[in-house]
């Protein structure tokens, strides 16, 4: 009687592990992240925290999300093929910039040699609000799990970049000096009256 319940339980493990296997199968093993944010500094105060890995300390959420994580910063560290590279408890990585223009900034990452993500931020201006949106394609090539694999990076993804740009909305801000002292003349021209 053990034996037989022993047999059934086996049988319907195994049943689960190839039903989870052909859903693996069958799961997308690409994904995207897409996140605007509205920045109260003009566009040459932002744009170079976007392009200098040097300033991404400032406002990158990563090393709070790992704390174990370390950067290293390439030649050149900005613009056209800035390189930085990392590694951390969840493994490492590099991101190079590769390309540049007035209004898009262009990125390739390569996460453990294997998962491919690629990614822009955009930026206009309007009324001295800049409009920063970040694309980011990646595409999983772990075998059998790539699909469940894809679905946690997107869940990790979209809430990371979402509190990086908070991050960069917050620094970018207080780093305009035309807007800080804009804000500190209203500010006082209020308290006046």
């Amino acid at each position: 009687m053990l034996i037989k319940l022993l047999k059934i339980l086996i049988k319907g493990v195994l049943l689960l592990l190839l039903v989870l296997v052909l859903i693996g199968l069958i799961l997308p093993q690409s994904y995207s992240v897409n996140k605007t944010i509205e920045i109260n500094a003009n566009i040459e105060v932002v744009k170079p925290l976007v392009t200098d890995f040097s300033q991404w300390q400032k406002w990158s959420p990563w090393e709070k999300v790992d704390p174990s994580i370390r950067f290293t910063l390439g030649e050149p560290s900005s613009g056209l093929g800035a390189h930085q590279s990392w590694k951390g408890k969840w493994g490492y990585g590099e991101m190079i910039i590769t390309s540049v223009s007035q209004n898009k900034v262009s990125f390739n990452i390569l996460l453990n040699a294997e998962h491919i993500i690629r990614g822009t931020f955009n930026l206009s201006e309007q009324r001295g609000i800049v409009t920063l949106i970040c694309n980011i394609k990646g595409q999983t090539t772990a075998p059998l799990i790539s699909g469940y694999t894809a679905i946690l990076s997107k869940y990790i993804l979209s809430n990371t970049v979402s509190l990086g740009l908070n991050n960069l909305q917050t620094v970018a801000q207080l780093s305009d000096p035309q807007r800080i002292m804009h804000s500190h003349d209203s500010q006082n021209s209020t308290g006046e009256n």
